[in-house]
């Protein structure tokens, strides 16, 4: 099976890259910015990188895979680079399906969030809801995950709490709920759903525990080692950090305060972990 991957070189990427890389019966193609972040697999026979550029449609063409699998997303934009929640969510999957159907790929299977709504204050989630319906609309086959908070080695909130524990010396969470999903849940059910029968799906990926915001951080400082106080706080508080926010990229987002607005878990609305896996692992018993 020919299995094109954009994004394997982000968080979930490089998760799911070190064990669908171990599948003889997959042949990877990559399409990359930076080769250096693949290095180790310069000498996989299975594994074929591309230089990535934004003619996503007619990379698929010439790769002419079985299947696609879409990572491509950013959490927070980046204007001077032209990296924007548009671009990235909506216009570059749009790209991979029109190339896909073009080349009769078999299977689309494309990462977006919990909470994607075409009609969200949340620019992040409108665009992860436009790309899911161009998808659906498209006539592929596909199969969508819509994970919660997915907790693992290399999930930006660590790297985030140790840069602002730097600065401040104590930490404010936002009143809400979230439902971790572990990294490797969500990897594996990348892998599995590629042989599955019942196919066009959405899949919303949550842990067993619900926890509050306050929770989440005070069990990732402790992970980090670092020793600071939470206080919850209402989340009309951080309104007016969140506009200073935007220009800086941190502590948080105007875009990330519309997203507050709803608790970011599973609501049984769609099949989960555990239809795909038939178990559910503990989303906090992850090492980093």
């Amino acid at each position: 099976m020919k299995i094109l991957i954009t994004g394997s070189t982000g968080f979930v990427g490089s998760h799911l890259l070190e064990k669908i890389s171990k599948n003889k019966n997959f042949q990877l193609i990559l399409p990359v910015r930076s080769k250096n972040k693949l290095k180790n697999f310069y000498d996989n026979p299975s594994v074929k990188i591309l230089p990535f550029n934004e003619d996503l449609e007619k990379i698929v063409i010439q790769s002419n895979p079985d299947v696609v699998i879409n990572l491509l997303g950013i959490l927070t934009e980046i204007p001077e680079r032209n990296a924007t929640f548009e671009k990235l969510h909506f216009e570059f999957t749009k790209r991979l399906v029109d190339g896909s159907k073009k080349s009769n790929v078999s299977l689309f299977v494309q990462m977006s969030a919990l909470g994607a709504d075409l009609n969200s204050k949340s620019r992040y989630k409108k665009t992860k809801a436009l790309a899911e319906k161009y998808i659906i609309e498209s006539g592929l086959t596909y199969f969508i995950f819509r994970p919660s908070m997915i907790l693992g080695k290399g999930q930006k909130l660590f790297e985030d709490l140790k840069f602002l524990s730097k600065i401040f010396p104590i930490f404010i969470a936002p009143r809400g709920k979230v439902q971790p999903v572990h990294i490797n849940d969500v990897v594996e059910s990348f892998i599995q759903v590629l042989s599955f029968d019942e196919k066009n799906q959405i899949f919303e990926l949550c842990g067993k525990k619900i926890v509050s915001y306050k929770d989440l951080f005070e069990f990732a400082l402790k992970l980090l080692n670092i020793k600071r106080p939470v206080f919850e706080v209402n989340r009309n508080f951080l309104f007016p950090i969140s506009l200073i926010g935007s220009i800086f990229g941190k502590p948080i987002t105007l875009d990330q305060w519309y997203m507050l607005e709803k608790d970011n878990i599973c609501l049984g609305d769609y099949k989960g972990v555990y239809d795909i896996l038939g178990s559910v692992r503990d989303a906090f018993d992850i090492k980093i």
